[in-house]
């Protein structure tokens, strides 16, 4: 009897303390889960920011390509609405028209570019 009673004053708050650790354990996991999706939120940003500049940078080159005799008026440098701190450069060398777009994301000190050519040819 003395030994059950010993054994049961040994063990008590033993399960108060697996409750806790159990609890520990779940929020870690909550908090990952958590920190996951702020990673992809802002990557996803990121990817809507791209796709941005890929289009505008496409429409553009297909304004030039149908209006060639134009060609030297598309140089230079605009700005972009649709992207944070947007610019848009047109660089014409002959028949080679680059394009460069760059912006900004919020929160963030480096810029973003993307760059593209086209080699503009008569049929």
């Amino acid at each position: 009897m003395k030994i059950r009673r010993l054994r049961r004053k040994l063990q008590r708050g033993v399960v108060l303390l697996e409750a806790l650790v159990s609890i520990l354990i779940f929020s870690l996991g909550v908090l990952g889960l958590v920190a996951i999706q702020a990673q992809s939120i802002k990557a996803a940003k990121e990817v809507q920011f791209r796709t941005d500049a890929v289009f505008a940078a496409n429409e553009l080159l297909g304004r030039i390509w149908v209006d060639r005799a134009n060609l030297a008026t598309y140089a230079g440098t605009t700005t972009l609405a649709t992207l944070p701190s947007g610019q848009r450069v047109v660089a014409v060398s002959g028949a080679v028209v680059t394009v460069t777009i760059t912006w900004r994301p919020p929160g963030e000190s480096a810029d973003r570019n993307f760059v593209t050519r086209a080699t503009l040819v008569s049929n």
